[in-house]
């Protein structure tokens, strides 16, 4: 699907995703010369699909895959697409890291199938490590690397200067809010910074990592940033009221969470929580499994 005059949308539906949730890959093309923006799954038929679209443009010739962070839906595929076009892969170097750290971790009820993709994820070794400021070219274009941490350390967004798109990462979703994990795999105060910046860079369309292309930026970001908020208030209000355990924080903000999300859940209310101790609002302890906290001051 073709987004702008330059920007392209390879967009493949994977299971268990749907439509609106598949991990998308761009591809951004002038003058013969193309760059692909994260890399998918790794399966062949998204392989495929993929590849077929570039063989529809005429082949234009694919110098990078840069990755904006490492989780497996979006570094997964980068390995195969690069050995299939002969780019090289670019990603920021604690995403480097990481997604090799990654592919050696052990976790519990993990799939066979889950760990094949992660340890292919890991072949997608950084040829070119890129960090903030750094310019990008594409033909007669220019895609400027925006370091945005948050939902991961290393996570970066692109900047088409010429047309003003972003390409938001999981940064921002076209549809609903990303997680953000608990320090040290994410950081809620640095996504709530990286929003701000993305922000200020005045995009007239987003590109998000899932989900459809986002047509007001400047509207949605904000819708982010006071989500944010307001459950830093819901957080603070809720602990006032004596619900002073994490357990009890997550029954009365997310009443009726399938148990399939409870994890998830659990690390978003512990962001805020890490954040709001970091700012003297609140302490946290502690306590086994349980975690205990109260208001400061």
């Amino acid at each position: 699907m073709q987004v702008t005059a330059t920007v392209h949308l390879l967009r493949v539906n994977v299971k268990p995703y749907s439509d609106a949730y598949s991990p998308n890959v761009f591809l951004v093309v002038d003058s013969g010369q193309a760059i692909l923006i994260d890399g998918g799954f790794p399966d062949d038929g998204s392989l495929s699909s993929r590849l077929d679209y570039l063989k529809g443009m005429g082949s234009p010739r694919v110098d990078l895959i840069v990755i904006t962070h490492h989780h497996l839906d979006h570094a997964g595929g980068a390995h195969r697409l690069a050995e299939a076009t002969g780019a090289r892969i670019a990603m920021h170097p604690l995403e480097a890291r990481l997604l090799h750290e990654a592919a050696e971790r052990v976790s519990s009820g993990e799939s066979l199938e889950q760990r094949i993709l992660r340890r292919e994820a890991a072949k997608a070794t950084a040829d070119l490590t890129v960090g903030d400021g750094d310019a990008l070219s594409v033909g007669s274009l220019t895609l400027r690397v925006v370091h945005t941490p948050g939902h991961s350390p290393g996570h970066i967004c692109l900047f088409l200067e010429e047309e003003r798109v972003l390409f938001s990462g999981d940064n921002v979703l076209g549809t609903g809010t990303t997680a953000i994990p608990p320090p040290p795999r994410g950081d809620m105060a640095q996504y709530l910074d990286s929003l701000r910046r993305m922000q200020a860079l005045d995009a007239i369309l987003i590109c998000p990592g899932h989900g459809p292309i986002i047509r007001e930026p400047s509207r949605k970001i904000q819708e982010l940033i006071d989500h944010r908020r307001q459950r830093d208030d819901q957080v603070l209000a809720l602990i006032g009221q004596g619900k002073e355990r994490l357990s009890e924080l997550m029954r009365e903000i997310y009443p009726e969470l399938s148990p399939h999300l409870e994890r998830m859940a659990r690390g978003q209310i512990l962001s805020h929580l890490h954040k709001l101790q970091r700012e003297g609002r609140v302490e946290m302890r502690e306590e086994g499994d349980e975690v205990a906290c109260r208001l400061r001051g």
